[in-house]
């Protein structure tokens, strides 16, 4: 996997997370989806400069239980 850090772009980057059944403990015992789908964002999110003149992020999340 390569890693690359965007610290001179601006941007904005958003998330549209599934947040149903089918992510959120639903799959065999010991797997949460949504964990890995939490770090996926926490771990993209560091590769940008956040910040009022740098990258705007956001999140939606769409979904019953």
């Amino acid at each position: 996997m390569v890693i690359m850090y965007v610290s001179a772009c601006v941007t904005d980057l958003a998330f549209v997370v599934d947040h149903s059944g089918s992510i959120v403990k639903s799959q065999p015992p010991g797997v949460d989806n949504w964990d890995f789908v939490h770090n996926f964002m926490i771990a993209a999110v560091k590769l940008f400069n956040v910040g009022p003149y740098g990258t705007h992020v956001g999140a939606v999340s769409f979904g019953t239980l």
